[in-house]
This record gives C-alpha cells, structure tokens and sequence, in this order.
C-alpha cells in the first residue's frame, strides 16, 4: 500500500517526527516500509500490509497505528452530510439475491451533481500514491477509499435500467463490457452488480462501461459494500486485469465503515 507523510499528517496533527523517523516506526511495528521517496513538498511511503491486517488497508489504519506507536492523538474524518426530505428508497431499489457472497450493501443517491476536473489537492493526493486522477466524483471515490479502507463506486444512476440495482450471481456466458473498454465472458460463480436486465459492474473487482461516471452524468447511484473477499480474488484471477479496489475487497473489510465512507462521500461530492 502506498500512502504520504502528508496524508498521515492530516490525521495525525501532531505529528513532528522526521519522514525517515515515520518509516523506522512503521516498520518496527509491523508494517514494513519497503522503500520511501521524496514527491515535492511530500514523502510517499510504500508499506506492505500483511494480510491478516485488513484494518490496516487505508490511511486512517496506518495513522492508528503510528499514532498509537508516538503517542499521538488520531484526528478520524467526522463527516456530517446534508441529506434532502426525499428517501432513497422512493427512487430506487436494491434486491440482494446472494446474501452470502454480498452480506452487506447500501445505495445512496446524489442528485444534480456537475462532473469536472478535480481540485489540484486532491488531483495531487491521488497522484502521489499512484492514483490516476479521471474526475472530481471518480476522484472522491477513490480518496475516500485509500483514506478508510471501504471501496466505493459510483453509477450513473440515469443509465440503470429500470434505475434500480440487484446483487447477483452472473448468468454462465454473461458478458460485460467493462469499464477498460474490453467484453469479458462471466461463470455462474463470479457476483455481479446488476440493474433490471444487465450487468454493470463485477463485484469488487470492475466497473462497467455503461455506466461509468462521464461529464454527461447528473445523477449519482453511490454503492458501498461487504463482498465476501475469496471469491473477490478468485474472480479478480479469472480477469486479465485487477483494479485498486479489489485490494480492499479481496481483503475483507470491517462492516463499521461502510456507513461512515458513505457519509464522507456525500460531504466531499
């Protein structure tokens, strides 16, 4: 996992320790830093996070245990988001057919968004842990996820038919077009995140084409969810391509952040 000194900073704002001071003290608790680099004004940290520590995934895991290593008070996100009189349930629906390969999954709708490039802060924080920055609503997705641990993503909601989502096993033979441009071929043991009639995003792993967040986009299906992490890497090897999210859905992540991420999102959309 790459993460900045930065970063941490935000979260840790008493932290006065050197760049090399931070990277000693990670390691030395567990999280080996396997090399770290000077980016601008910033240091950016590659930290391998061994796999029974799935808590650890995300900025605020690492912060936790650096500030708890220093002495140092953790600063956790408390986001507090405006949400309209409208349910979400009145505009759409969510049918989890798999309970056991998707024991968790919540929607919420963001309405009358206006898709543009991001900030420089936020094109700069991606970029300097490897993410390439595509949006602003794109770009929130992916922050929330490196800062919490909970993978988010975002549907045009206009472009799901019947605008409503069903978690499901794919069809044998199903096809996709994913959101890399290329046509994958689904097996009966691969979840998928569907509307009324089609696929539109691999669980955990890839989004669709379809409805993938454009200029054009207006409306927000935002997903947050619990995918059960075996079968997560199992297709993630079946695909030529594996995404930054599946590194956090492969791992298991912690049902208490999938409401908090959420709410984050809302407030930085």
């Amino acid at each position: 996992m790459r993460v900045t000194y930065n970063w941490l900073k935000q979260l840790l704002p008493d932290l006065h320790a050197s760049p090399e001071k931070v990277a000693d003290t990670l390691t030395f608790i567990g999280f080996e830093v396997e090399r770290f680099e000077a980016i601008g004004d910033d240091w950016a940290y590659d930290v391998d996070v061994t796999s029974n520590r799935p808590d650890c995934l995300s900025v605020l895991g690492l912060a936790r245990e650096l500030g708890a290593a220093l002495g140092l008070h953790l600063k956790t996100p408390d986001p507090s988001p405006k949400f309209s009189d409208i349910c979400t349930t009145e505009l759409t629906s969510v049918e989890v057919v798999d309970t056991e390969l998707c024991p968790h999954y919540s929607a919420h709708l963001i309405l009358g968004v206006e898709v543009k490039p991001s900030p420089q802060w936020l094109v700069n924080a991606l970029s300097a842990i490897g993410v390439r920055p595509v949006n602003n609503v794109v770009d929130v997705t992916n922050f929330v996820t490196m800062e919490l641990g909970q993978p988010l993503h975002a549907f045009d909601f206009d472009r799901l038919y019947e605008r409503r989502i069903v978690v499901r096993r794919a069809d044998s033979g199903e096809e996709i077009r994913a959101i890399d441009g290329r046509i994958y071929t689904l097996s009966e043991d691969m979840l998928v995140i569907a509307d009324a009639k089609f696929p539109v995003a691999i669980a955990g792993v890839m989004g669709g084409k379809d409805t993938e967040v454009t200029e054009q986009t207006r409306n927000i299906l935002l997903e947050s969810a619990l995918f059960e992490p075996v079968n997560i890497r199992r297709t993630s090897k079946a695909s030529p391509t594996s995404l930054q999210a599946q590194s956090h859905s492969g791992s298991g992540t912690l049902i208490t952040t999938a409401q908090p991420t959420q709410q984050t999102k809302i407030r930085d959309g």
